[in-house]
């Protein structure tokens, strides 16, 4: 059985180091082990690098921004312990070398990889145990040998194709073979990460219904279970609550996004890219995105672009459990695919086919891809403008919801909204025998959502309903802190956990056109909660994070590097 203690993680931590910065940039980040309490101390300055790329090697001096001469240049602002967030830009490919475009996205996961490692090596220690503390060897080897197996598969792919899709994937992979490459260039031998850790860490979501392709004794028997069962499983495997809400008059449009997860992911680092990518087919060069340490994805997910799309998501159980039969490593992950159809993609129509490519049914999502070029504020919404897009093993679907958002908003929920999705998933059966809460329409979000929508008429009440919670109050919550637009499982009566809805990020119209949001990390205070604060009370891998959870939103906007 697997045990991941605080201990040994304080004393890991420990020994990660970045070389070569100097006091004056840079006050390392020190995990004390105090019993299974985390202490942190905070980066005093931001840090920044620039890469060189020489005879095929990488060279980086921190400290220096070398717009003139460098091939990629970033910088790193942790204030995790004191906004909430990590901020990285990297820029790459703009000196004056010529780069292939390979080249371009490995140096900016290099450069990825040196500035953000040692929250990279905190965040594996805590998502490690998210899933597999407790867990057999036995499993963690069966997960391991997925991911191999998919690798192996999906460069033997793009190795062989000159598709778009297959050359934008090998981009994708280059900027992963980079953070892999900077990280372990940089680190001390006894916090080196093996290839599984990054497959685990950008994997995050598709690990969600890898283990139980590959271990079917893992697969929950829905039928057996008692509400409260089937309630605390769907509240520790839903993931989101999403909104667009469009005003009376088409005077603006707000696209906003608040995750859930395990307390213990809430390491968090929101990230802009800016790649000058020659092929011509790439439609996003720039994309600002919440995100985590050692992740080319936002995972969330939230994602503005410069192609005009936005993109949210939320994700959808899987109550057959006989569709993970259809599972197989000899598939695209969603992350991949995800990060390929942002880059080629200029309408979600396209956005949705990508995604159809080599479907691996793994992280089971409805995606919402709004498209801002099909967007005239205070005359018209053209059609396209929302395409709804859902995966289940097997399956993808999608398709234009411009209609229903011209009437006013679409909301999303862990619900799918297509009828064979909603079908096939097993939502029928879950509803038939523990009621309404389990349909599409009459979800607690749906009804909240409907009920709620209307008052949304500015960003600060935009923020409120993301960040509402008032289950003690509100008929449709019940008493129940999760069936509400912003979970605080760690609230519950019965079955406490540090799980929920733990950020929110916000952005409009005339903002998303600059890749600029508002974003908050933490669970959420709602209506009279208390901020909440980790403790002895739950015995899980917390390396690095803040103690207490009272943060403010924050102006997310890229650096003009």
């Amino acid at each position: 059985m697997i045990n991941v203690t605080s201990k040994m993680e304080g004393r890991a931590c420990r020994s990660c180091r970045l070389h070569h910065i100097s006091a004056v940039l840079l006050l390392f980040l020190v995990t004390i082990a105090t019993g299974a309490e985390i202490k942190a101390t905070a980066y005093l300055a931001q840090i920044k690098a620039t890469a060189y790329l020489a005879q095929g090697k990488v060279q980086v001096k921190l400290g220096v921004l070398d717009k003139q001469n460098g091939d990629a240049i970033a910088t790193y602002d942790d204030r995790l312990t004191e906004t909430g967030w990590g901020v990285l830009n990297v820029v790459s490919g703009f000196g004056p070398k010529k780069l292939s475009d390979n080249d371009i996205m490995y140096l900016a996961g290099y450069l990825e990889g040196v500035l953000t490692q040692e929250r990279i090596y905190q965040h594996y220690l805590n998502l490690f145990g998210i899933f597999f503390q407790g867990k057999s060897t036995d499993l963690v080897n069966k997960v391991k040998k997925f991911y191999r197996a998919q690798d192996t598969w999906v460069r033997a792919q793009v190795k062989q194709s000159t598709d778009p899709v297959m050359e934008h994937l090998s981009y994708i992979l280059s900027q992963y073979d980079g953070l892999v490459k900077g990280y372990n260039d940089n680190v001390d031998e006894t916090v080196k990460l093996d290839i599984f850790a990054f497959q685990l860490l950008n994997g995050n979501g598709d690990t969600f219904d890898i283990i139980p392709s590959v271990n079917p004794s893992s697969r929950p028997n829905f039928s057996n279970m008692s509400r409260g069962d089937l309630e605390d499983w769907v509240s520790s495997h839903s993931h989101c609550s999403a909104l667009v809400k469009v005003l009376g008059a088409y005077e603006n449009v707000y696209m906003s996004h608040s995750s859930w997860f395990n307390y213990a992911a809430t390491m968090r680092i929101y990230k802009h890219y800016n790649f000058n990518i020659a092929n011509p087919a790439t439609a996003a060069r720039r994309m600002s995105f919440s995100s985590y340490p050692g992740y080319l994805e936002s995972l969330d997910d939230f994602y503005l672009m410069d192609s005009g799309l936005v993109m949210l998501q939320t994700t959808n159980n899987v109550f057959n459990t006989t569709l993970y039969d259809l599972v197989t490593p000899e598939s695209i992950l969603a992350w991949q695919r995800v990060r390929t159809a942002n880059m080629l993609a200029r309408t979600g129509d396209q956005w949705g086919a990508i995604m159809n490519v080599h479907n691996s049914g793994t992280y089971n999502n409805q995606y919402m891809i709004i498209n801002l070029n099909l967007i005239e504020l205070k005359k018209t919404i053209h059609d396209g403008a929302l395409y709804v897009v859902e995966q289940i093993p097997g399956l993808v679907m999608s398709a234009d919801q411009t209609d229903i958002l011209r009437a006013g908003y679409w909301p999303s929920y862990n619900v799918p909204f297509y009828e064979k999705v909603y079908n096939m998933s097993g939502y029928p059966d879950i509803a038939k025998s523990q009621g309404l809460d389990y349909t599409y329409q009459l979800a607690p979000r749906a009804k909240i959502f409907r009920r709620d929508a209307g008052k949304v008429k500015d960003m600060e009440s935009m923020k409120a309903i993301m960040r509402y919670n008032d289950y003690l109050h509100d008929p449709y919550s019940k008493g129940n802190p999760c069936s509400t637009i912003c979970c605080r499982k760690d609230l519950a009566k019965v079955g406490a956990q540090p799980d929920g809805c733990y950020d929110t990020k916000v952005s409009d119209y005339h903002m998303a056109r600059n890749l600029t949001s508002f974003a908050i990390n933490g669970p959420t205070l709602g209506t009279g909660l208390e901020p909440f604060s980790w403790s002895d009370r739950f015995k899980i891998s917390h390396v690095g994070l803040p103690k207490v959870y009272n943060f403010s939103f924050v102006t997310m906007t890229p650096d003009e590097l």
